[in-house]
């Protein structure tokens, strides 16, 4: 297996189009890195430059504490799997399986071999005869990550591949590619653009947004202490409600003020918080599972009076969209509420304040 390193790695095209600026990360042997953010954030490029397919401007790129920069893809032990799976149609599944072997020179019993217990490892032993015409979308990945499984790479690098899957399939997938990470015991680095991927299945967590990593770690760390605005909201589903407004001073005790809302912050907010002077724009940040909703009122400075709008019952849980003067809001709760109309009190959970910076967007905790 592997340790992967960047130090300061960019990437900049022609036309001064800077895709990856300044990435720092650390990837250590057998962990599971999962790389998140919108498309176009340079997650891709980032796999990409580890594989040698992107060349990088600037930085040092380390396999093991071997500068790899110039090195060729096919020298730098990795295995990667696309998206769109990158099977040669006219090969059976075997013949897939065992292609990269034979460009090694591999002995055909050890192929043979290594072919069979990769196939009986994914549960597609059954499946080496065909070709991937007569195999569905999940059996394709099976194979696509039986390619790299059977080559015992130094590290395995993933770009989005449960995209083409559908919902339930993806959800199969990733628990059986998190099942193969403890099974391996490999250096894994996945690219996704959803959330709940990266949140699931990786041991630590990295959010990028404009080529940039706003943050990297375990992920209740990432949902919990979220470094800035951006990944507060990126990441949970649904995202954070956020408020945007001032802090004010009420007989020598910090209040949050925004057009229709006043809330007194908690002391243990407060002592916890570096909250700026009175008049200072913050904005309030609290996630929809931490708002209680009530029938009756909250008490002056201790919720938001709000009025329903639409309740999406899900099933386990039900989400409540409201609106509280001009914001729009989102609670989750775990009891069975009806929808229709009406008047309720959105009291957020003391212990689970957020405030930000206007300016900088910067988490305040």
């Amino acid at each position: 297996m592997a340790n992967v390193v960047l130090d300061r790695v960019s990437k900049e095209y022609p036309g001064g189009v800077t895709a990856v600026r300044e990435a720092c990360l650390d990837v250590a042997d057998r962990e599971f890195v999962a790389l998140v953010g919108p498309s176009g954030c340079g997650k891709s490029t980032t796999l990409r430059m580890i594989a040698g397919l992107e060349e990088a401007t600037r930085g040092d790129i380390r396999i093991d504490g071997r500068r790899v920069n110039d090195v060729p893809p096919r020298d730098r032990d990795l295995a990667m799997v696309f998206q769109n799976y990158a099977l040669y149609p006219h090969m059976t599944v075997a013949e897939n399986l065992s292609f990269g072997l034979r460009l090694r020179r591999v002995s055909r019993d050890e192929i043979d071999r290594r072919v069979r217990e990769t196939a009986a490892l994914l549960g597609i032993a059954d499946l080496l005869g065909r070709r991937p015409r007569a195999l569905s979308g999940g059996q394709r990945q099976r194979v696509a990550l039986g390619r790299a499984i059977v080559r015992r790479p130094r590290a395995f690098l993933f770009d989005e591949p449960l995209s083409n899957l559908d919902a339930r399939m993806r959800v199969q997938m990733r628990v059986e590619i998190s099942r193969l990470h403890r099974r391996l015991d490999a250096t894994m680095i996945y690219v996704t653009h959803d959330q709940i991927e990266a949140m699931t299945m990786g041991d630590r967590v990295v959010v990028m947004k404009d080529g940039v990593i706003h943050q990297a770690g375990p992920p209740l760390e990432i949902y919990d202490r979220p470094t800035d605005r951006f990944v507060a909201g990126f990441i949970g589903s649904p995202p954070m409600n956020f408020i945007d407004g001032r802090i004010a001073a009420r007989e020598g005790a910090p209040w949050f003020e925004a057009e229709g809302i006043a809330l007194r912050v908690p002391a243990p907010v407060a002592d916890r918080v570096a909250l700026p002077a009175a008049g200072a724009a913050v904005a309030f940040g609290i996630r929809p599972e931490a708002l209680e909703i009530r029938e009756g009122p909250a008490g002056a400075g201790a919720g938001m009076e709000a009025m329903v709008d639409v309740v999406e019952t899900l099933g386990a849980d039900t989400l409540v969209h409201a609106q509280a003067g001009p914001h729009r809001l989102v609670a989750r709760s775990s009891a069975r509420i009806a929808g229709g109309a009406r008047r309720v009190a959105l009291v957020p959970d003391a212990a689970r304040w957020h405030f930000f910076d206007s300016e900088t967007g910067r988490h305040l905790g």
